[in-house]
C-alpha cells in the first residue's frame, strides 16, 4: 500500500466524513448509482450514519500522503435490546428510494432473526468507501482490519460483525477475510 495513515474516526471528524461520503459514497456506490440518489435524499441516512458511527472508536479513516480523505469505514455497535430499527430516509417520494429504504429495514428488522440467540452485540459496518482514485491499493481492507482492534472488541463486547455491501468489490473483500455473504 502506497504511504497512507490510517486512523480512528472521532466527531471532530465529523463534517469532513461528510463532505468526503456526498463527494464519493453519494455518487460511487453501486445502489446510489442505480437510483440516481440526490443529496437532498441522501443526506438523512449519511446524518444518520454519522451519528451512530462517530459514538465508539470503531469508525476509521485514511488519508492520502497529503493529508486528503481517501477512505472512511464507518461502523456502528448494534444489541440485540436496541429500540427497531427507523428507518432515516423517512417517507422518500420516489419509488427508488422507497426500495432502499424497504430493502434496509428488511435486512435490520430480520437480522436478530438470522443469528444465534446467544450473539446480543454486533458491530455494523454501515459505509466502505474508497474515493475512485485510490481504489484497488488495499484501504479498504486496511481500514476493516483497523477496526477489529481485540481490546475495543471486547471492551465494547462484539461478538460478530454484520454489513449491507451493495457493492460487488465490497463483497469479494468481505468474503476474503472470511465473512459470510
Amino acid at each position: 500500500m502506497d504511504n497512507f495513515q490510517i486512523s480512528i474516526a472521532t466527531i471532530d471528524h465529523r463534517e469532513e466524513i461528510r463532505d468526503f461520503i456526498m463527494k464519493h459514497f453519494l455518487v460511487e456506490e453501486t445502489m446510489n448509482v442505480a437510483t440516481a440518489i440526490t443529496e437532498e435524499e441522501f443526506a438523512p441516512f449519511a446524518d444518520a450514519s454519522l451519528d451512530s458511527s462517530l459514538l465508539t472508536p470503531f469508525s476509521v479513516l485514511c488519508r492520502s500522503e497529503s493529508g486528503d480523505l481517501a477512505g472512511v469505514a464507518l461502523s456502528s455497535i448494534c444489541h440485540r435490546d436496541d429500540p427497531e430499527f427507523s428507518n432515516p430516509l423517512g417517507s422518500p417520494r420516489r419509488p427508488e428510494i422507497a426500495a432502499i429504504a424497504t430493502i434496509c429495514e428488511e435486512i435490520h428488522g430480520s437480522i436478530w432473526r438470522l443469528l444465534d440467540p446467544k450473539i446480543n452485540t454486533v458491530l455494523e459496518l454501515d459505509i466502505l468507501s474508497v474515493a475512485l482514485p485510490y481504489q484497488r491499493r488495499g484501504i479498504a481492507g486496511k481500514m476493516l482490519e483497523k477496526r477489529k482492534s481485540p481490546e475495543l472488541l471486547k471492551e465494547f463486547e462484539v461478538q460478530g460483525f454484520i454489513c449491507q455491501a451493495s457493492s460487488f468489490a465490497n463483497q469479494m473483500l468481505l468474503r476474503k477475510r472470511g465473512h459470510k455473504v
